[in-house]
């Protein structure tokens, strides 16, 4: 079973688990523009029922910065 996150990026970039880790950039999956970017971040605002700031947002370049962000959010992976 996947995970949220595991869903959310499969549903937003097309992404499998096993084809990325912490340290992949959103921006090398194939599937990535600014505006699945923008859909990603709504998506995990809704899925996981948290709201970003602005500065959050523009923190999150990396599988492993959604899961820092998500921690300090509360949510426990």
């Amino acid at each position: 079973m996947l995970s949220k996150l595991e869903s959310v990026l499969s549903d937003s970039f097309n992404q499998g688990p096993g084809t990325y880790d912490d340290n992949t950039s959103l921006m090398s999956f194939s599937e990535w523009d600014s505006m699945s970017h923008m859909l990603f971040i709504t998506q995990i605002e809704s899925t996981f029922s948290i709201q970003l700031t602005g500065e959050e947002i523009i923190a999150i370049k990396t599988v492993g910065d959604i899961k820092r962000v998500l921690i300090i959010k509360g949510v426990s992976l």
